[in-house]
């Protein structure tokens, strides 16, 4: 085999392997257009840099035909030890800070990643879908807090160590049971018209590609870090039908 055909065979497989990664970041781990937002580019870049890019190029570089079967194995060990490395450390770095859960506070919804989420908190949540971390995709909820002494010194607590009410399942219920608070945040069209006209023709576009009108939705703000995104809810039922990388407010 001659240095080009190795090179070229390491970087078919090296960009078929990253190809799956990354569809796994993109599509399950780290949604569009969440993807952008929660540093999924830096992810993408390690990928693509060291198993797309450097791997095929050490090959390139160290492939010698002419070296002894030992020498070849050695050093395309040390190039496969660095390339699983890298993606090993792409992967668990995916796994354990992918979304699971988007949580209306009552006034917005909030990202809540994996690693924000304690393991008590699961076991204590009131609604199975709450009891357990989803592996692929995320779970939305809304924030059911009681206003009682226990409670109120239950969140002191906890804030103080860093951790909100939308980290903690056990005070998550259903979007349907929230109709109510999110029916009083919700942004009406006039006011996004006036503010954000070219959201507003993106969700024109949205319900007509669905058969729905103004009345069946509800707009809310999607704080994502830094900035803001806006989720369509539909009313029947309350469910989220799309969240657009544009600001409603």
């Amino acid at each position: 085999m001659t240095r080009i055909k190795a090179a070229t065979t390491h970087l078919l497989i090296s960009a078929t392997l990253s190809a799956i990664v990354i569809c796994l970041l993109a599509f399950y781990w780290y949604p569009l257009p969440f993807f952008w937002a929660l540093g999924g580019l830096v992810l993408l870049l390690l990928i693509v840099g060291i198993d797309v890019v450097l791997g095929p190029v050490m090959t390139l570089i160290l492939f010698n035909p002419k070296k002894s079967r030992r020498a070849l194995t050695l050093d395309l060990s040390l190039i496969a030890i660095v390339q699983v490395s890298a993606l090993g450390y792409g992967l668990y770095s995916g796994y354990v800070s992918r979304l699971v859960f988007n949580v209306f506070d009552g006034t917005s919804f909030q990202l809540v990643q994996a690693g924000d989420v304690a393991g008590n908190f699961l076991t204590a949540a009131k609604l199975p879908d709450y009891q357990r971390l989803p592996l692929f995709g995320q779970k939305f909820a809304a924030l059911n807090i009681s206003d009682d002494d226990r409670t109120r010194s239950d969140l002191t607590f906890y804030k103080a160590l860093g951790v909100g009410p939308t980290m903690m399942p056990n005070y998550y219920f259903s979007l349907e049971a929230a109709r109510e608070q999110l029916g009083k945040v919700a942004i009406a069209k006039p006011q996004l018209e006036h503010q954000h006209p070219a959201l507003v023709a993106r969700i024109d576009g949205l319900l007509r590609d669905r058969n729905l009108n103004w009345q069946d939705i509800l707009v809310i703000p999607f704080d994502v870090k830094t900035t803001t995104y806006t989720a369509v809810l539909s009313l029947n039922p309350v469910s989220v039908i799309k969240v657009l990388n544009e600001s409603p407010r």
